[in-house]
């Protein structure tokens, strides 16, 4: 209870703060957003079928595809309220209805120092999840392991609801957080019924400089909470812990090249929200991803990326439980951008993935090209 009272103090005394030394509120308002949208000109995928009858053994078939999809359609409004105010919302509309991806409240103190309150891509998870916003993919899509881990800490779509403190001061990037840790739209009193006090996701992450072209990076993130009740269903325990390391590098050495590895790892000891685990088991999902690219200009890339994953137990359903589930991928692209002046108008990606799941040795291939239309301000 004292750890409570004193954050809530704390928070007040920065509202105070805040109240004290603002400007008269100027309101302005900035919409923008951006698109994607896909041209699969092959997608093939191997799948396991269910046995017939009492037969033990699974079959597998192939399933191919080809045609166009809109991955992305999102738009932004940002309201300044004045020098340190602001409201942001990010609303996709690729579906077939409108769903909210974040709505927050940002109070920037001071340049190294800025509150964000509400549904938010949290900053405790892989620097592929936090940190690297869609419009912002070098390929067609993120690692499998990035996307795996972040629902399994129980993140929707990257996001929580709840409140992070960030910043930038000098080469350090860092950020906090504390949220629900049940994802998108599951709010404390109303989806949350029942909860011991203290429970709920917290984490951090920072991204430092070294020198010009070299950074590192960690987050480190634990899920804790008691007797849950959610949405009716309970109560319930969530256990779960991860961390990751991240090095990246930019003209380091070689000018036009760039690079980067990440290595994450979570442990979970529930059998809630989707963890098929038995008494005193316990989950582990580890992996990595490494690419490497190329500016042959500024307008034209060539980059490649591979990656895996390795879930014990496996989570592949099919009425058979695995001791270990693994995936690996490779995909290669060439990448050409447009600009108006230091500003991206436009980039496009041909890429060509394949890779293998197991523990079935199942095959898969991709070759799309993605296009996008940035108009964020």
């Amino acid at each position: 209870m004292s750890k409570i009272c004193t954050a809530l103090l704390s928070v007040l005394f920065v509202f105070n703060i805040c109240y004290h030394t603002s400007a008269q509120a100027q309101l302005r308002v900035d919409v923008g957003g951006y698109m994607q949208s896909w041209y699969i000109a092959n997608q093939s995928t191997e799948v396991v079928t269910p046995s017939q009858g009492m037969a033990p053994a699974l079959g597998r078939e192939t399933i191919e595809t080809q045609g166009f999809r809109l991955r992305r359609a999102r738009i932004l409004t940002r309201a300044s309220i004045n020098e340190t105010f602001s409201v942001t919302s990010w609303i996709e509309l690729a579906g077939t209805s409108p769903s909210l991806l974040c709505f927050y409240g940002d109070a920037q103190i001071r340049p190294w120092f800025t509150i964000r309150v509400g549904q938010i891509m949290m900053p405790g998870q892989s620097w592929d999840t936090a940190r690297n916003a869609s419009s912002w993919l070098l390929f067609y899509d993120r690692a499998p392991i990035t996307t795996t881990m972040s629902n399994a800490m129980g993140y929707t779509a990257f996001r929580d609801v709840g409140v992070m403190v960030y910043g930038q001061h000098g080469r350090l990037w860092y950020a906090l957080q504390a949220g629900n840790g049940m994802g998108r739209f599951n709010q404390a009193g109303s989806n949350i019924t029942q909860r011991k006090a203290g429970g709920g996701l917290y984490g951090a992450r920072i991204d430092y400089e070294i020198v010009d072209g070299l950074t590192l990076g960690s987050h480190i993130a634990t899920n804790q909470q008691r007797d849950v009740m959610l949405s009716g269903t309970g109560p319930f325990d969530i256990d779960r812990t991860s961390y990751s390391l991240r090095a990246a590098t930019n003209n380091f050495g070689i000018n036009g090249l760039f690079s980067q590895i990440e290595y994450m790892s979570m442990t979970g000891k529930d059998d809630s929200r989707g963890l098929r685990l038995n008494q005193d088991e316990e989950y582990k999902l580890s992996g990595f991803y490494a690419q490497l690219g190329y500016r042959i200009t500024r307008e034209w890339h060539v980059i490649g990326r591979y990656d895996e994953m390795t879930e014990k137990p496996g989570q592949r359903g099919y009425a058979i439980d695995y001791d270990r589930a693994f995936s690996n991928n490779y995909i290669f692209g060439i990448s050409r951008y447009i600009f108006d002046g230091n500003r991206e108008l436009m980039r496009m990606h041909l890429n060509y993935g394949f890779g293998q799941s197991g523990p079935m040795d199942l095959d898969n291939s991709i070759l799309v090209l993605v296009f996008q239309l940035r108009f964020i301000p």
